[in-house]
């Protein structure tokens, strides 16, 4: 009984919807994996239209942890006959995939169904070496790249000289390429036959999957198919909304991950924008208004050798609520990153923590819609007290209840709360109207202020640890 209910709650929010897109509302790492693997069961198609292997995305399918980098989370239905596509928007490191591939077959994922675009451009080592070498780390305030060539072959991408696909599995074409990639990488050398030599396994192995993926996803959407689009990195990240230049490459809003896919974004049914709450973290450099421990903790961050084994060293295992709930809000910022385990699935860095800051909630609802999906609602079980961000104080002393991409700007406000109490655990929970009081006053109020509306809340990592509301 209590399983037919969760299903009626779910076939409610998906009504007569043929097209469901699930991205982040903030700045990445919101839990995207867990309901890109939650709607893969109701989709027939799984796509992915943006970034590359910079993205990580954790499920936990059957009791076991898996982080995708580049397939979407749905290949974990593969068997069921769920078709799984790479588009046209992402850019792809051969060798990433294939080896990506490999692993998921050692799990008994056979990837029958896996389609690439022919049209999505190709990571080559010469974007990964100019990547580290240009060190975009988030040091001495930096971006904070992945260095995985992921900039570079956009870069390209976008001077009309990129590798797409269907050229790197025709040597003709990759040579003429490579020939060209010499006049912008003078300081490599750039060796044609080399490169088509050693990169010649990888492009057979993925030949088989290769396909207009574009004219693809039509023909199967017309025939009734319903589509999950799987979003990658966030809005806040966006080339295109991002806190710009301290962004990712690619336009991860949702007319970016539409386009990337190849279809328009007024095809989107349903479109649920994740919020992380009610704390939220970022990665690498640039402004994060609501920081907890400010300067100090972006700097710290930076820095090598603060990853989750190091912290647990320092800090150790047993005084972590304590740290929560301490006063000096850089020991609050690493109590809570330990207690939710924040630190990237891709790179291992420690995520920067801050509270939720709802003036962005409603810039990202302006730009991606209202419908809006909380997570991590339960990680701070035992917090005393969570905060909310609703406005801005400017140096000039005045509130500013709009969100601006202007980093300057955002590095000179001060982020002005509303204060509520702490809950105890709340995995358990399976009914909205079970939530504490003052999680829910909290939500009333973020939906009051953006706008937006939540439909969902997780309360933990497992698929089945969520409420519909």
């Amino acid at each position: 009984m209590k399983k037919m209910d969760e299903e009626n709650r779910f076939l409610s929010l998906l009504k007569e919807a043929q097209v469901v897109a699930v991205y982040c509302n903030q700045w990445g790492d919101t839990g995207k994996g867990k309901f890109s693997d939650y709607f893969s069961e109701w989709a027939d198609i799984i796509a992915r239209g943006t970034g590359g292997n910079n993205a990580g995305h954790t499920v936990v399918v059957g009791g076991k942890q898996r982080i995708f980098h580049l397939l979407p989370a749905g290949i974990a239905y593969d068997s069921l006959g769920k078709i799984n596509i790479l588009g046209k928007g992402m850019v792809i490191d051969p060798k990433v995939l294939v080896e990506e591939i490999d692993d998921v077959k050692r799990d008994g994922i056979n990837c029958e169904h896996l389609m690439v675009s022919r049209d999505a451009h190709v990571i080559m080592d010469y974007h990964i070496n100019l990547d580290k070498a240009r060190n975009q780390s988030q040091k001495n305030s930096g971006i904070g790249s992945t260095g995985r060539g992921v900039g570079p072959c956009y870069s390209d991408k976008i001077a009309r000289r990129g590798v797409r696909i269907f050229e790197f599995l025709n040597e003709n074409l990759l040579k003429d390429k490579i020939e060209v990639a010499k006049n912008f990488y003078p300081g490599q050398e750039i060796n044609a036959e080399k490169i088509i030599r050693e990169t010649r396994g990888y492009a057979d192995r993925i030949r088989p999957y290769v396909k207009d993926t574009d004219l693809e996803l039509q023909e199967l959407l017309r025939r009734g198919k319903k589509l999950l689009i799987e979003g990658a990195q966030g809005l806040l990240l966006s080339i295109e909304h991002g806190t710009y230049p301290y962004v990712t490459s690619s336009d991860c809003s949702l007319n970016g991950m539409a386009s990337g896919v190849g279809v328009s974004a007024k095809k989107i049914d349903v479109a649920l924008g994740i919020l992380k709450f009610p704390f939220m973290t970022r990665v690498g450099g640039g402004p994060f208004p609501t920081e907890l421990g400010g300067v100090k903790s972006e700097k710290y961050c930076s820095e090598d050798g603060h990853g989750e084994e190091n912290e647990l060293k320092v800090y150790g295992k047993d005084n972590i609520l304590g740290m929560i709930n301490s006063k000096d809000s850089f020991e609050q910022g690493v109590g809570i990153r330990l207690a939710t385990e924040e630190y990237g699935a891709t790179t291992g860095r420690p995520r920067r923590i801050g509270w939720v800051d709802a003036v962005s909630a409603k810039y990202a609802v302006g730009i991606n819609g209202p419908l809006l999906v909380l997570t991590k609602a339960d990680a701070i079980a035992g917090a005393k007290e969570f905060k909310i961000c609703y406005g801005y104080k400017n140096k000039d002393g005045k509130t500013i209840s709009n969100f601006s991409s202007d980093c300057d700007f955002l590095r000179n406000v001060e982020p002005e709360y509303k204060t509520y109490e702490g809950y105890g655990d709340i995995s358990k929970i399976r009914k909205f109207s079970e939530l504490p009081n003052s999680l829910k006053d909290a939500i009333k109020d973020l939906e009051e202020f953006t706008g937006g509306h939540v439909v969902i809340v997780s309360v933990g990592a497992e698929r089945d640890a969520t409420i519909i509301r």
